[in-house]
């Protein structure tokens, strides 16, 4: 995949080169130590090194049948993907009208049991074990507030 391996390894490079002057707008270091200016410029410059290591390789690399291959998935595949996107995005939608325990279940739920064609109790069971564990992380462990629906779940 010469192609691809070359033209991301620009993109990355750009995108660093974009981290490191967009980090020279905060100060580099403060009076308490580093600045908020410190660790995006070290991260551009981690990536620049990175994605130049990269597109040498990709330029060194012999071109391979291989690389002629289409290697997008079939349509089957991304249909479900386009399914998930449409499932999470009705999560974000009812998460504040249904609550977080609620819309996590249905969310697990519709996964296990529409997508992967699991038993009904056996999604039920998942789903419900899932949203628990979730919300007693979050809720008891992180002390993190999470929606309540209409129902005060």
């Amino acid at each position: 995949m010469k192609k691809g391996d070359i033209i991301f390894s620009v993109i990355s490079m750009g995108l660093s080169l974009w981290l490191i002057l967009e980090s020279q707008k905060f100060a580099y270091f403060s009076k308490f130590g580093i600045g908020p200016g410190f660790f995006p410029f070290w991260l551009g410059i981690i990536v620049a090194a990175f994605s130049l290591f990269k597109f040498i390789l990709s330029l060194r690399e012999k071109y391979d049948e291989d690389d002629c291959k289409p290697r997008l998935p079939g349509w089957r595949a991304l249909g479900r993907l386009g399914l998930i996107m449409l499932i999470m995005a009705g999560f974000a939608l009812v998460m504040s009208s249904l609550g977080f325990i609620a819309t996590v279940f249905l969310f697990v739920f519709a996964i296990l049991f529409v997508l992967e064609g699991d038993r009904l109790l056996k999604s039920i069971f998942y789903g419900v074990m899932f949203s628990a564990a979730v919300f007693l992380i979050f809720r008891y462990w992180m002390e993190v507030d999470l929606p309540t629906g209409l129902l005060g779940i």
